[in-house]
């Protein structure tokens, strides 16, 4: 018994792994390919004519990111836009739970003494309001 991908055809990306011994009668659905794997075969990864190609894992944010990404968004009131391009605000709840999470992690910061300037006065204002 091996172990072997099912490949969509049209796609190159890895449905499923199997455990078959080759020889048994054995049709994969249609648009499958079977192909015997190795050990970077795995569902959501890819199969690229010659090699199996691991799925990529997405990264979860750094904290530096999140504050990065916090400090722009505390001060922008659009959540989205509608259908005719008009802006659609973000509700007050959204809004605040965007300033606690960003006040959280600079006093994160603040305690492990590593705070600029820009995020002191921008923690200092967050204490304010």
């Amino acid at each position: 018994m091996a172990r072997y991908a099912m490949i969509v055809t049209a796609t190159g990306v890895v449905d499923n792994v199997i455990v078959y011994d080759g020889v048994s009668p054995f049709t994969p659905p249609a648009g499958i390919e079977l192909r015997e794997a190795d050990n970077n075969a795995e569902p959501g990864g890819t199969w690229n004519g010659s090699a199996f190609v691991r799925a990529v894992v997405p990264t979860v944010p750094t904290d530096e990111a999140r504050i990065r990404v916090l400090m722009y968004e505390v001060t922008n009131l659009v959540a989205s836009y509608d259908s005719d391009g008009d802006p659609v605000n973000k509700t007050a709840d959204v809004i605040a739970a965007e300033k606690l999470e960003l006040k959280n992690l600079l006093l994160a910061e603040l305690q492990a003494g590593d705070l600029s300037q820009e995020r002191t006065q921008t923690l200092l204002r967050l204490e304010r309001e």
